[in-house]
């Protein structure tokens, strides 16, 4: 039975009218009649066929030819949408702007422009801009204009740095914000990247830099609801982390794209665009942003695999996985970039159509959960919108600054100071570890959660919350990487963590090799074995934590020759009411994939998280797997992939004994659900559930309990 609310494809697309059309097209219908899609999502002049920002007159046959292949798309009732590939324009890339367009471009941090990326407070810009997606919208007339990812102030090519915009009309502007006759580029980037306590410039120039996205945002929408007043504006994205640095009002910008009475419409970042081992390949920038949301949104994230495309970059079942974990994340369909812009068709890969169409069922019957990733299981993983404006950067600061390196030398250039790269932060970490562990989680911007909730917090996220909301926070139950416990201790909150003093420590100078679980808390294994898992490999330095009185260690770091140097994590009940877990590293940093993962750290974590509570824990134990349980009308979903080479012989569970009480079990099989018994073990109020499902690379098992 066809799905009420089906799994929406949209292929973006671009259709050259150049190189063989009549083939192109030919080609086009066979793939939507293969592939089942719902839309094509049109680019204009992309990547490698941009001359620059785009005319009328050089759209007039790109239009021609979509227009051609609508007359095909009525028969399969397929929707148009377009994505004008540009707005600012991404980098230059040897391109220079057309005769007529005299646009204020661009500076970037280090002075430099790439010829190309206009300032979005350019007047010129603007109307242009409003006046040629008009153009397109009234031509085309599609179901949605997407705006393209350019629409940022960062990454529009190395030789600038983050980016600007510091053009003397922007500075002109700040120099009124903070009450000066002016300001120089390096007064201004030395100030907002100041080591310790932000500058009290920071805040007003990102006040800036919002206006920067916001004002050319408003007179868009302007113009193109008086265009055409149906037609939906969706926006494309990158990493939140990043977009704080601009101050990305995420919530703000998608209310002004969206009437008051539609959903947002979003296609959020989904790295990597080249496939990479899929126990690393995690999706937490796209629920990021879906995390920043406040309204419904219809989500639709990348699949993007340029500028090789087809399968030299993205085969099929790493692709299929990819939209697979969408649903799984509350996305209504997906935009898939998997052939290339200059025009060759479907030549890149023939069988993607078919194999897309074999997934039809399974992607609707999925989408019969009406999952929301507000409602997904585990621990919380906290983040900030606001992290770029507190971020402290700097050797005195905690974690230090995030450098992202653009393959320019910077120090060529004077910015009179650090970079605005400095301000990122790394609000993911824990995501990408749990992912690894098998450990269900979700995003969240709000201390308040239901009683016995597990947060996560990573980098310097803590600095955006005040010493009321801290206080709120440590009252339920937390897990703090190196730098998050760094923080509380400088702001007077070490009491309450149970830490008296925080340092680090390099390799060279302790000497430290692995961590050894206390055997109190693990359990006692077979043949008196010790559980140990790598220290020195996982980051250098690493913190040393002196415990107060009344915390456990949990593990302890070691030397080579089993010398105890310090302890490697503990937890701590404060009188607050709260538990809080403390460890010695900072996430991410070194060697730490090869060092941190493996099977005694996952049952390590399984038992951390069911001692501190957490009356949603839904965690894979033996095989590896990515886990995503969602509460649900009526019971519970779990989706367990497999992200490793090896066949699993099972599917193993643990959840809280008392969520499994009078439940029935199904799983998904050829896309219907049947019923299941799985083996149940009970220990300490603990469910472990071992269900007889033989899982094949980048597949899942699907399972409800209800």
């Amino acid at each position: 039975m066809a799905s009420s609310n089906p799994f929406k494809i949209i292929l973006r697309y671009g259709l050259d009218p150049f190189n063989g059309l009549e083939e192109n097209l030919k080609q086009l219908e066979t793939f939507i009649q293969e592939s089942t899609i719902n839309e094509v999502m049109f680019l204009l002049m992309p990547e490698e066929r941009s001359s620059g920002h785009p005319t009328e007159e050089l759209s007039k046959p790109w239009i021609a030819a979509i227009k051609q292949a609508q007359v095909m798309f009525a028969k399969y009732g397929v929707e148009t949408s377009v994505n004008p590939w540009t707005t600012t324009y991404h980098c230059s890339r040897g391109r220079t702007l057309h005769e007529g367009q005299n646009f204020r471009l661009m500076v970037g941090e280090t002075g430099a422009d790439n010829g190309m990326t206009a300032c979005p407070l350019c007047e010129n810009w603007q109307t242009y801009l409003c006046d040629y997606f008009s153009y397109l919208s009234k031509e085309i007339n599609p179901v949605a204009l997407w705006v393209e990812d350019d629409w940022r102030l960062h990454n529009h090519g190395g030789e600038m740095g983050y980016g600007g915009c510091f053009c003397n009309h922007c500075l002109a502007r700040f120099a009124k914000m903070v009450g000066e006759e002016s300001v120089t580029r390096e007064q201004v980037v030395a100030a907002v990247t100041a080591p310790g306590e932000p500058h009290p410039w920071r805040a007003k120039w990102l006040d800036l830099a919002w206006a920067a996205l916001s004002e050319p945002a408003q007179k868009l929408t302007d113009a193109l609801k008086a265009a055409q007043p149906d037609m939906r504006v969706g926006l494309m994205s990158s990493i939140p982390d990043v977009q704080s640095i601009e101050k990305r009002d995420w919530n703000g910008l998608m209310d002004i794209f969206t009437e008051d009475d539609e959903n947002y419409l979003i296609r959020p970042h989904m790295p990597p665009y080249t496939e990479e081992p899929p126990i690393t390949t995690t999706p937490c920038y796209s629920r990021q942003t879906i995390a920043e949301l406040d309204r419904d949104a219809d989500i639709y994230p990348e699949l993007e695999n340029s500028p090789r495309c087809g399968p030299y970059s993205g085969t099929h079942n790493y692709s299929i996985w990819e939209m697979t974990n969408g649903i799984l994340y509350g996305s209504r369909g997906i935009t898939i970039n998997h052939f290339d812009n200059m025009g060759m068709n479907t030549y890149a890969d023939r069988g993607f159509g078919k194999a897309l169409g074999k997934q039809r069922n399974l992607f609707d019957a999925l989408m019969e959960l009406k999952l929301d990733d507000r409602k997904a299981r585990g621990v919380k993983i906290l983040f900030s919108p606001d992290i770029a404006q507190h971020k402290q950067t700097g050797a005195g600061a905690s974690g230090g600054g995030v450098k992202m390196y653009t393959g320019e030398d910077l120090s060529k250039f004077d910015t009179g100071g650090g970079s605005l790269n400095d301000l990122q932060a790394n609000s993911t970490e824990w995501s990408k570890i749990f992912y690894i562990l098998g450990i269900s989680h979700s995003f969240t911007r709000s201390i308040e959660a239901p009683e016995g909730s597990v947060f996560a917090v990573s980098d310097q996220t803590l600095r955006c919350y005040s010493d009321d909301e801290i206080n709120i926070l440590l009252s339920q139950n937390v897990i703090l990487d190196l730098p998050s416990t760094e923080v509380l201790v400088e702001r007077g909150f070490g009491h309450l963590i149970g830490i008296e003093r925080v340092s680090r420590t390099k390799l060279d100078e302790t000497g430290y090799s692995l961590e050894e679980v206390e055997e109190s808390f693990f359990g006692k294994m077979e043949g008196n074995v010790k559980p140990r898992m790598c220290a020195q490999r996982c980051a250098d330095p690493i913190g040393v934590l002196e415990f107060s009185e009344g915390v456990e260690t949990l593990s302890t770091i070691r030397s080579a020759e089993f010398d105890a140097k310090f302890p490697g994590s503990g937890l701590f009940f404060n009188e607050l009411g709260g538990t809080v877990y403390t460890t010695c590293y900072p996430l991410g940093t070194g060697q730490f994939y090869m060092a941190y993962f493996n099977r005694v750290r996952q049952e390590y974590w399984s038992k951390v998280l069911f001692k501190m509570g957490g009356p949603d824990q839904t965690i894979a134990m033996g095989h590896p797997f990515h886990v995503h349980a969602h509460n649900m009308e009526g019971g519970i979903s779990i989706a367990a992939t497999n992200v490793i080479y090896d066949t699993s012989e099972n599917v193993v569970i643990q959840l809280p004994a008392a969520e499994i009480d009078g439940k029935s079990f199904q799983t998904l099989e050829n896309a219907q659900w049947v019923d299941i018994q799985p083996e149940i073990t009970h220990e300490e109020g603990v469910a472990t559930l071992t269900f007889d499902l033989q899982v094949e690379t980048l597949k899942s098992a699907f399972i409800t309990i209800r």
